[in-house]
C-alpha cells in the first residue's frame, strides 16, 4: 500500500520516530523555556542591541547567531508540530522570542494575545510555580500583582 504512494516503510518508521522524538522533547523543554520568560517580558520594551555593544564582538555575534539558529529549529518544530502531536504555537512562538529580525515583537504579540496561546502558557508556567505573564492592555492583570 506504501509503495502506491511512493513511499518506503522505512520512511515512515523514521518519520514515526523522529514525530516522537520531536513530541517528547517538546514535552520536556518547553515547560523550562516558558518558564524562563520574565512575567512582565510583554509589559517591557526589548533590551535594545545598543546593550549587547558593551560585550565582546566575537561572543556577541556567537550568542546572536546560536539564540537566531536555536530560533530557527523551533519555528520549524512548531511547524512541525502544528500537523503532528506537540504545542505547535507555544514552540513557533519561543522560536520567535529567540530570534532578531525587524518586526518580532508585532509577531509577538499576536501570538501571544491569541487566547487559548496566552492561557495554555500561563497554565504550564503556574505548574512549574511563576506567575502569569501579563499582556499590555489586560484589566483583569497588574504588573504588581
Amino acid at each position: 500500500m506504501l509503495e502506491r504512494f511512493g513511499l518506503s516503510e522505512d520512511l515512515l518508521w523514521w518519520v514515526v520516530a523522529i514525530s516522537a522524538a520531536v513530541f517528547l522533547a517538546g514535552m520536556l523543554a518547553l515547560p523550562w523555556l516558558l518558564s524562563r520568560i520574565p512575567h512582565d517580558y510583554f509589559l517591557t520594551h526589548p533590551i535594545p542591541l545598543a546593550a549587547w555593544k558593551a560585550s565582546h564582538p566575537i561572543a556577541r555575534w556567537c550568542l546572536l547567531i546560536v539564540r537566531n539558529l536555536l530560533g530557527v529549529i523551533l519555528v520549524l518544530l512548531g511547524g512541525v508540530m502544528l500537523f503532528t502531536p506537540g504545542q505547535g504555537i507555544i514552540t513557533l512562538l519561543l522560536g520567535v522570542s529567540l530570534m532578531t529580525f525587524p518586526g518580532k515583537r508585532q509577531l509577538e504579540m499576536k501570538l501571544i494575545r491569541m487566547r487559548g496561546v496566552h492561557k495554555a502558557i500561563n497554565w504550564i508556567r503556574a505548574k512549574a510555580g511563576h506567575r502569569p505573564l501579563l499582556l499590555p492592555g489586560d484589566p483583569e492583570q497588574t504588573p504588581g500583582a
